[in-house]
Order: structure tokens, then C-alpha cells, then sequence
């Protein structure tokens, strides 16, 4: 009985000892003169010696505090205030594609000019960018 005991106790150790090993328990943070950071499992000189405990238990923390509920009266004046901004955005974004809409029209008309299509070129890639940004605006707004 007691050598399977022991025998049991020496195969625990055993486990133990390979799976840090294994996980490579000594991590190394390194500042270097430029203030680039490097971690590493191989021993820098003038690292710092960071043990993984440290980091779960990190973790652990972050990931209970962002947990935390929101009152649904708040969450829905978050939502109101979102709202008008959206809309606010939205309008502003449905203005300047009208306005870049009416310059291209215009610049189309006057092909005169001899950075016509240059400027088109441009128009048109402005109309794209508020073209999407309307769309992404009503898909928010669609959301709320």
C-alpha cells in the first residue's frame, strides 16, 4: 500500500514537472534603449523575470469588471443621445453628397477645363465615400 502511494505521489510530481516545463513558466520582459518591448521564454540580460500567475490573475479582474451591467434607463439614454448623433452624421453625410453631386454635375458641364477629368476623378471618388458612409449610417441607425 505504501509503495502505491508513493508510486503515485512520484507520477504527480512527474506531471507536475513536465507541464512547466512544458508551459514554460519563465516569461522575460525586456525594454530595450528605444523603448521597443519584447517578451520571450529565453532569459535576456536586464529583463525582467514576469511570472504567468501574475498575468491570470490579471485577467480574471479585467474580465469580471467588464461584466458589470448597465441600468436599462441609462442604456436607453445612451441610446437616444447615439440616436441623435447618428442622425446629426447623417444629415451632415446626405448634404456634402449632394454638394459633391452638384460640383461633379458642373464640372461635367465645363469640359473645358484642363484638369477636367482629374477633378472628376476625385468628385466621384468623394461621392463613393459618402455613398458609404450614408449606408453605414442607416444600417447603425436601423440597429438602435
Amino acid at each position: 500500500m505504501k509503495i502505491r502511494a508513493l508510486f503515485i505521489l512520484l507520477i504527480l510530481i512527474l506531471v507536475d514537472s513536465l507541464s512547466n516545463a512544458i508551459a514554460g513558466t519563465n516569461i522575460y520582459k525586456h525594454v530595450d534603449k528605444d523603448g521597443n518591448i519584447t517578451f520571450t521564454n529565453r532569459r535576456i540580460s536586464n529583463a525582467q523575470k514576469i511570472s504567468i500567475a501574475s498575468f491570470s490573475r490579471n485577467t480574471e479582474q479585467s474580465g469580471s469588471q467588464s461584466k458589470s451591467r448597465v441600468k436599462d434607463t441609462t442604456q436607453k439614454e445612451r441610446n437616444t443621445m447615439r440616436r441623435q448623433i447618428l442622425e446629426k452624421e447623417l444629415v451632415t453625410e446626405e448634404r456634402l453628397f449632394s454638394d459633391t453631386q452638384n460640383s461633379l454635375l458642373q464640372i461635367n458641364n465645363n469640359a473645358e477645363s484642363s484638369n477636367h477629368q482629374e477633378k472628376s476623378v476625385q468628385l466621384k471618388n468623394k461621392l463613393f465615400l459618402h455613398q458609404r458612409n450614408i449606408t453605414a449610417l442607416k444600417k447603425e441607425l436601423a440597429k438602435l
